[in-house]
């Protein structure tokens, strides 16, 4: 499927134990099964189905770059941010942290199968991997498989599970965050549109996660 993105900044607080390490709060969030008053915590390996809703949020401080790569279920890639019109030049206008709306809700359509996110935190511009994706938007459908296998190299260069001796650790957050303040609502499982449930560290510069949806047809 094909994704259309839009951006929403806003500020928080987030703070590392290491200073030599670096990492990210994420949410990912559901509405299945058309229960659009129900938001639901996704984590990899999570199961959707056709017609069910995401949204992505992220939280990363200034001074680093994020990059949120997808890869759909017929091996189609995007950069879902940053999106080159919502670069801002000059980064001493921005918080020491931001938090920005990745994906806003949306609905999943067939075909069905494994659809991938990529969250990266690095402390350096990741200039190849912005380059492969403005030339995978000009060529035509066999171009773009030819670029898309440059991509994934990319990407398989960054992932800390290929190189041992980076490390990134994931866990989950034991309450939500909204846009930097500790949320508590009348059930500690209550979520906003906005929350952060997870977190993400890494050294050596980067951070890295990989979550993959297991896409069903409707039944």
């Amino acid at each position: 499927m094909k994704i259309i993105v839009g951006l929403l900044l806003f500020s928080m607080v987030f703070s590392l134990d290491e200073p030599e390490g670096i990492g990210f709060l994420y949410g990912v969030l559901g509405r299945l099964n058309y229960q659009t008053d129900t938001t639901t915590v996704l984590q990899d390996t999570s199961i959707i189905h056709t017609g069910d809703e995401i949204r992505i949020n992220a939280g990363y401080q200034k001074e680093t770059h994020f990059y949120v790569i997808y890869r759909g279920s017929e091996g189609e890639y995007d950069l879902l941010y940053p999106e080159d019109d919502k670069i801002v030049a000059n980064m001493a206008e921005l918080p020491d942290t931001i938090y920005a709306k990745i994906l806003p809700w949306t609905q999943f359509s067939d075909p069905s199968g494994y659809e991938t996110f990529f969250l990266i935190n690095s402390a350096q511009v990741q200039e190849n991997l912005v380059n492969l994706f403005k030339y995978y938007n000009k060529v035509n459908e066999k171009g773009k498989k030819k670029v898309a296998k440059k991509i994934q190299n990319e990407l398989d260069n960054l992932n800390p599970d290929k190189k041992r001796e980076l490390n990134s650790i994931g866990s989950r957050l034991n309450v939500p965050v909204v846009g930097g303040i500790t949320y508590r609502a009348d059930s500690k499982d209550e979520l906003k549109d906005i929350s952060l449930t997870h977190s993400c560290r890494g050294n050596f510069g980067i951070a890295f996660k990989r979550i993959i949806l297991n896409h069903h047809k409707k039944h």
